[in-house]
């Protein structure tokens, strides 16, 4: 379950309720309030200070338009109807952000 939030294979959902759930958690910061997003954000740019500003906008678009392309973000039922539509918002309101620096 664990390799499955490394989220590099296939975009089909888990067949396991388990592994959905997990992912589901993984990506829950995605999906909430803009305040919130922003701050996380804020702190992913932070882990990754050691990377140039440069290198690390083209490589965060990269992953967001990789999760933007997914048919669904998240995998179960509840998740997708509360988050989805958020989570996309959130994303393509950061990868504006990326591209406007």
């Amino acid at each position: 379950m664990i390799w499955a939030t490394a989220h590099t294979s296939d975009s089909s959902p888990s067949a396991q309720k388990d592994t959905q759930v997990l992912l589901d958690a993984d990506f829950a910061i995605l999906g909430a309030s803009e305040e919130r997003y922003a701050r996380y954000a804020t702190d992913i740019r932070k882990e990754y200070s050691w990377v140039p500003e440069k290198d690390y906008r083209a490589g965060r678009i990269a992953v967001l338009e990789r999760f933007l392309a997914l048919p669904r973000i998240y995998q179960t039922q509840l998740m997708f109807e509360e988050g989805d539509a958020r989570a996309r918002t959130n994303m393509r309101a950061e990868i504006g952000t990326l591209l406007s620096k």
